[in-house]
């Protein structure tokens, strides 16, 4: 067939995909308008990086949002009905131009949608600073660090109770005649200063220390923002219709050329000649009003 049969034969029935988008989105209008509507909630959440990247590895916080691990803590501190995978196939994740991030869910329920958005939103955040910052940005003593720390301490302590043990034992020993006594509480005297000085100097260094350590990691914060609130889903209502009708209008089109397929009538000329091998000498009309009617100035 020419593009213009198929033009004359869209034109004449034409009426059969219009009669099913008709059909088809009042039907689909009326369903989604008389069932229970859906509700979306979204909670906000601020999530940003400070500082040079030091271990390589990264997750976005989109990325850890809708991850498992998330939805499993959700699932599980509100009792939820569903898998950890369902959840996060329900929730949606958008970001502007800022670091501020939009968690979205859908659910039957207004109170329910709100209560699984901002817990969404504070599982994702706490487990984004988890995964990415590590321990290392959160911590400034490590257990190693801590057990120098104690054993400068007892160094210290030890040295002042003897000095302080031997100055009760030996007063004025300082101005004594007995040289050995003097020695012996000088030498006490040094070992209690030395000590101070070297928890002082640790504790100078390990702080130094772990401030230009945390200065070159990558800090990683993350909190909600705004919380939750739900609002009825009416545009997924319009999707469903305009789904419904885009669907039978392409259906009709099929319809018309199938029946058109499947009809044998000729209706041209053109076909008649083609078909027998020998001119049209005549048309007769289709018997209407029109066709019927007298000439003007004519007899019956």
């Amino acid at each position: 067939m020419e593009l213009r049969e198929y033009w004359r034969a869209f034109k004449r029935r034409a009426w059969i995909p219009i009669l099913l988008v008709i059909v088809t989105a009042a039907t689909a209008g009326a369903l989604t308008f008389l069932s229970k509507p859906e509700y979306t909630a979204s909670a906000q959440v601020s999530a940003k990086s400070q500082g040079p990247n030091t271990n390589g590895q990264t997750a976005s916080f989109p990325e850890i949002a809708v991850g498992n691990d998330v939805a499993l803590k959700v699932v599980q501190q509100l009792k939820l009905n569903e898998s950890p995978a369902s959840l996060s196939d329900r929730i949606k994740v958008t970001s502007g131009k800022s670091d501020v991030y939009t968690i979205t869910i859908n659910d039957a329920s207004a109170e329910q949608a709100v209560r699984i958005a901002d817990a969404v939103a504070a599982a994702a955040a706490v487990h984004y600073q988890e995964v990415n910052g590590g321990t290392n940005a959160t911590s400034v003593y490590d257990q190693a660090v801590k057990d120098t720390e104690v054993h400068y301490q007892k160094q210290f302590v030890d040295a002042q109770t003897a000095l302080l043990t031997f100055q009760r034992d030996h007063r004025g020993a300082g101005q004594s005649k007995d040289l050995t006594l003097v020695v012996q509480g000088a030498l006490l005297q040094l070992n209690a200063e030395a000590a101070a000085q070297a928890y002082r100097d640790f504790v100078n260094g390990t702080t130094n220390a772990d401030v230009s350590q945390l200065s070159q990691a990558n800090v990683y914060q993350a909190s909600v923002f705004e919380q939750a609130a739900a609002k009825p889903d009416t545009t997924s209502r319009y999707f469903k219709i305009g789904y419904a009708a885009a669907l039978a209008l392409l259906l009709g089109i099929g319809l018309i050329f199938v029946l058109e397929y499947m009809d044998t009538a000729i209706r041209l000329p053109e076909a008649v000649e083609e078909m027998i091998g020998a001119p049209v000498v005549g048309i007769i009309p289709r018997a209407n009003v029109q066709t019927l009617r007298p000439a003007k100035g004519g007899v019956m």
